[in-house]
């Protein structure tokens, strides 16, 4: 589909493959709905509720906050052959995908990067970032820096609020916004949202501002509809609750025991629209990045830059129930809710819980991180599987998390 910023087509202005890829998104609303559209709706129908970090209370052996551990895939109980495949299937019938990386019993048994990419590169996780923010809640819950998913917007955001904001929007729960049921129009046009709603964001002197200025199109708690405006304020929320930029929050609270090295992101100001090539350069070549609004605060719905085997850690996190070693890094009843279903979209590749997909995977309970054009960090609970998937977005194609249920679960041999 063609998509228009201000009348110029994408890539007529900037022809780059990375000015092409930033325009696609934003237009499309920094969504990951394209690529749930791949699932089919069986696997939607079959999504249960149960899906829970099951294998939070298991015996790890070493944890990867160093470095992930390699195994060969028959010592974790996976078919080396099937892995195999992968590496034809990819190039051949996915050539989209940058990188695949899977994780069994806390061992890395297959991993393979293309396009040149290789494991120091970073990529652009798009709406993966959701997953993080929403992390980054449950710790500033455990930390007393939020007082409950009952806080509303006009307690949290009170400085931001304009004085004409729609009387419903101060009401508007953290649970609301970590389950995209805040009332917001949605965003994305595939869900009947408003491509044009994020573009106007990005175009404003104040993103926080903006979004609270926006009426409502539903009572709060009624509806779900997928927007990255609930994200960004949550970000927002917890860089003013913790007194610290969300980045500086992550690095100590949550990349810091993970073993993600953020000393040198690249903090980018989107205080213009559209980017320059050289602003857009810039982003590309960073190993790690997370850009900031106008006002500072980092952008909660998209755009952290992290390479594919630190995606991989928050997955391991979630599958361990927020421990990591011998902490409690996220509480461990905020992973279960996460990852239960708490909201009901009409499309998409499951239920949703708090800023993460609630899915089936063959008949295996499942939840995930997901980005648009084929951005993935999936975790299987009772296969004790984690699965990170990177694409190039530029290339429209949005079935690369296809490859999980087609070929990595049927790896599994014990």
């Amino acid at each position: 589909m063609l998509k228009t910023i201000g009348g110029v087509r994408s890539g007529d202005r900037y022809p780059t493959a990375t000015t092409r890829c930033w325009t696609r998104l934003l237009v499309a609303g920094l969504g990951c709905v394209l690529a749930a559209a791949c699932t089919t709706s069986t696997d939607r129908q079959a999504a249960t509720g149960t899906s829970q970090a099951s294998a939070g209370a298991t015996q790890r052996d070493y944890w990867p906050t160093a470095g992930w551990r390699t195994a060969a895939p028959a010592e974790q109980g996976m078919d080396p052959a099937v892995l195999d495949d992968l590496d034809t299937i990819v190039p051949e019938s996915y050539p989209q995908v940058r990188s695949v990386l899977v994780v069994r019993h806390g061992y890395l048994v297959y991993e393979r990067y293309w396009q040149g990419v290789d494991a120091g590169d970073g990529h652009n996780s798009f709406s993966v970032t959701k997953s993080f923010t929403s992390a980054l809640v449950g710790i500033a819950l455990d930390d007393g820096k939020l007082k409950g998913l009952d806080q509303t917007v006009e307690e949290l955001l009170a400085d931001h609020l304009p004085a004409n904001a729609d009387p419903r929007l101060r009401q508007v729960t953290l649970k609301q916004l970590l389950t995209m049921t805040s009332g917001l129009a949605g965003d994305d046009s595939t869900l009947g949202g408003d491509d044009d709603s994020w573009i106007e964001m990005l175009k404003s002197p104040d993103w926080v501002r903006h979004i609270l200025s926006q009426p409502l199109v539903s009572a709060p708690g009624a509806e779900f509809a997928y927007t990255d405006k609930n994200a960004h304020l949550l970000s927002a929320i917890v860089a003013d609750a913790t007194g610290q930029s969300t980045l500086a929050y992550a690095r100590a609270k949550l990349f810091g025991p993970l073993g993600i090295a953020t000393d040198n992101a690249l903090q980018q100001t989107i205080s213009h629209w559209p980017l320059t090539p050289a602003e857009l350069e810039a982003y590309e070549q960073a190993p790690v990045a997370w850009p900031r609004d106008p006002q500072g605060y980092h952008v909660g719905g998209s755009f952290l830059r992290l390479p594919a085997r630190d995606l991989a850690k928050l997955g391991y996190l979630y599958l361990n129930g927020g421990r990591w070693d011998s902490t409690q890094v996220v509480p461990a009843d905020y992973v279960a809710a996460s990852t239960q279903p708490q909201s009901d979209p009409t499309m998409g590749p499951g239920d949703y819980g708090y800023l993460w997909w609630v899915t089936n995977e063959t008949g295996h309970d499942s939840f995930r991180a997901m980005g648009f054009g084929g951005q993935l960090i999936q975790v299987i609970p009772d296969l004790d599987l984690v699965v990170v998937i990177t694409s190039d977005a530029d290339q429209g194609r949005y079935d690369a998390p296809n490859l999980v249920g087609a070929v990595i679960v049927s790896a599994v041999s014990g």
